[in-house]
Formats: structure tokens, sequence, C-alpha cells
């Protein structure tokens, strides 16, 4: 596992949110039969422990990144850093979401990006205002990509979430921020539907063993990366994914880590549930409150 994942700690997230909804505690009976390398490869879960009265075993794994990120963020860095500068930071409990392709920085030189920075600041001024607002992390109200700006040579969107009081508290670091969001052309939507279906595959076959004995299965997935990952993203994937895969887990759970002091917990699927239907999602965790409960 790839360190910049904390396997242990997203599972002890999850673990305290499940606590939390079912009212119930945890048994001091939790263990990693992965770090204590059971002699069965199929009993090789990350951990199980006892919440209430069941058993609950979990799988963990981190969902990862376009493989151009880190060399794609620092060239629309460039671009968009002073727009996001200009744009966060506001009083109010909204955060807006700027939808540009990954590659709307490429081939401008430096005299073009200072234009088309000033032109994308004067034309957010003056349009912001025109777009509807939506439950934070709801689906979008007006299209991605759907505006096109003159002087500009790519397509945007800007996209406006409230907050509520339901599962923001008043100090989120959320509020009045002004986020990144990059599209990229092709099929990485589909290699998304990809990478989890292998997840599924990969982890569903461990959890079922302990399914036969009585236990409920929970997947933790952990993302990290503003750039190119939200959670309806993840979320439609996901149903895609697991389609048609047998010994499904019984929950699926994200863990959002991007921010430093702030981890955000959504329920993916549940009871039947998904994304779209349930409310729960968003829940802040400070992370230095965390145990790893795992070596990883």
């Amino acid at each position: 596992m790839a360190s910049r994942y904390n396997e242990g700690k997203a599972i002890d997230a999850v673990l305290r949110r499940i606590e939390a909804r079912d009212q119930a505690v945890r048994l001091n009976d939790g263990r990693s039969p992965d770090d204590l390398n059971d002699p069965d490869p199929l009993r090789r879960v990350d951990y199980v422990c006892t919440v209430g009265m069941t058993l609950h075993a979990f799988e963990h794994t981190g969902i990862e990144p376009f493989a151009d990120q880190i060399e794609l963020e620092v060239h629309n860095r460039k671009l968009f850093a002073p727009i996001v500068t200009r744009f966060s930071n506001r009083a109010d409990r909204e955060l807006w979401e700027f939808h540009v392709p990954v590659e709307a920085s490429a081939g401008l030189t430096g005299a073009e990006v200072k234009r088309v920075q000033e032109t994308l600041v004067t034309w957010i001024e003056a349009n912001a205002s025109r777009f509807p607002v939506t439950l934070l992390y709801d689906r979008y109200a007006n299209p991605h990509l759907g505006e096109t700006v003159p002087g500009v040579p790519f397509p945007v969107s800007l996209h406006r979430g409230s907050l509520d009081s339901h599962h923001f508290p008043r100090d989120s670091p959320l509020c009045g921020q002004f986020m990144m969001k990059y599209f990229v052309a092709g099929d990485v939507e589909q290699a998304r539907v990809e990478r989890l279906q292998k997840a599924c595959d990969d982890k569903f076959s461990k959890l079922a063993t302990w399914k036969r004995d009585g236990a409920k299965t929970v997947l933790v997935l952990e993302e990290n990366d503003l750039s190119l990952t939200n959670h309806q993203r993840v979320a439609d994937a996901l149903v895609a994914a697991e389609a048609a895969m047998p010994d499904a887990a019984d929950e699926i759970f994200l863990v959002s880590t991007s921010i430093g002091d702030r981890w955000w917990i959504t329920c993916l699927r549940r009871a039947a549930k998904t994304y779209y239907d349930d409310d729960e999602r968003f829940y802040e965790i400070d992370p230095t409150t965390l145990i790893g409960l795992t070596k990883r």
C-alpha cells in the first residue's frame, strides 16, 4: 500500500461512523488477520472487530489518481491558483466548483496565462449569481463544461453548492471556498470503473469468507485527489463496477483524506440504498483523533 494512503486510520474513521449510526460500541476484540498473516489467505482481511453484537470485517483500498495528475497539476496551478485565491474565503456557506478540462493550460504562454486568468475572473464576477444553488454534492443543476467564455480556449462551468447544517458545521473549512475540478476526455471514467471492478474483485472474495461466518462486510475506499476525483464520480462508477459482481460487500464507504486537518466519511451503498438516496454523507472527522488499526 502506497504511503499516501491511511489504511488503519481510514478503517477507524468508518468504524466510528458505524458506531455512531448504529448506536453501538466496538468490543475489545479488534485484530488484523492480514497483519497476523492468517494461515488462510482468504481470511486475511485488513481488520475485524465486533460492534455491538455484530462481527464486522473490513477491507481497505486506495483509489489511484489519474496517472499524469502531478504533472498536469503543476501546469494548471499556474493558470488557476490566482483564480482560486480570488474567490476563496468568501463569507457565504457555499462551496463553488469551477470545472475545466484537465488539459486547459496546455499551450498557453506566460502572457496568455495572465490574459486568460483576468478574463475568467471578470466572467465569474459577472455570472456567478445566475447559476442555481443546490445542496453540496447533490446532482449538479447546470451542465458540466457548458459555458463558452470569449477569449478563453476551453469550455468551463461554475457550480454552487450549499453546505446544509445537518452535515456541515458552521465552521466547516469548505464554507466560502472555491475549488477546481478537472475533467478528462476519452476513457478515463471507464478506466475508473475498471479500477473499481478490480478492487471489488480483489476484496469481495476475502470479505465473502467472513460473511459466510456471519460477519457484516465493509469495503473502505480512500481517495485523496482534489483534481480528478469526486464523490459522484466514484458513486456512479461503483454502480457499474459491482453490477454483476458476486459476494458484494454489505456496505461500501468512501473516506476523503485530501485535506490534512479534516477528513470526510461517506457511505456509498448500504441496505439497498445508494449515494443518491441515502443521507449518510460527508461526516467530518479530525484525523489526529484516529487510531491506526493496522500497520499501514
